[in-house]
């Protein structure tokens, strides 16, 4: 004979553990909330599996458009590293931070700088992100998009102001980075005057 669900569980589980499972099991609802304890909040699934239903239905749910993942990460965040630019769009529509930092200070706009995402970044500049934000490393988008040679970052970063001089942590700006690493058509597109 096998032993019963429970048993089973209390043998496999952390002490404590096993009867919160074997709650849940018994107790649909529960079953929901307790999802929440061990891993990422119905929002960040259904962010992470890019369901816009999922994620309209999240937030109609009440849930905030500016929550985190288990790790801290910002929603948004998450959405800008999958990436899925209809979702960033319902979350800063429903009122998401375009500059919340994650646990290493990288924001939607700097990820989404250093993986060359030119509608996402454009999208954030257009809905308030914060073109000089630093992340990690204090590195803006501008250093990001330039240690990373995108020149069509570049560009929309300085239409939007971008701080030619800021530096990273070291003490390197963009235009020097790009100096360093030999591409003269970065260094040529930095040396030109911003937009007005």
């Amino acid at each position: 004979m096998f032993p019963d669900r429970r048993t089973l569980l209390q043998a496999m589980a952390l002490p404590g553990l096993a009867l919160t499972v074997a709650v849940s099991f018994a107790t649909p609802g529960i079953a929901g909330a307790l999802n929440d304890l061990f891993g990422d909040a119905p929002i960040v699934q259904a962010v992470r599996k890019g369901s816009v239903d999922d994620t309209n239905a999240a937030l109609l749910d009440g849930a905030s458009a500016n929550a985190r993942a288990s790790d801290g990460t910002p929603v948004l965040v998450v959405a800008v590293s999958i990436p899925f630019p209809e979702i960033v769009n319902v979350l800063i529509e429903a009122g998401a931070r375009p500059d919340e930092k994650s646990k290493d200070e990288t924001t939607a706009l700097t990820l989404a700088a250093a993986n060359g995402n030119a509608d996402i970044v454009t999208y954030l500049l257009e809905h308030k992100a914060d073109v000089d934000e630093t992340g990690f490393l204090r590195e803006t988008a501008l250093i990001k998009a330039a240690r990373a040679r995108h020149n069509a970052i570049i560009k929309i970063l300085m239409a939007h102001g971008a701080d030619l001089a800021e530096t990273d942590s070291t003490g390197a700006t963009a235009m020097e980075i790009a100096q360093r690493a030999g591409w003269s058509d970065t260094v040529d597109l930095l040396r030109k005057p911003k937009s007005k």
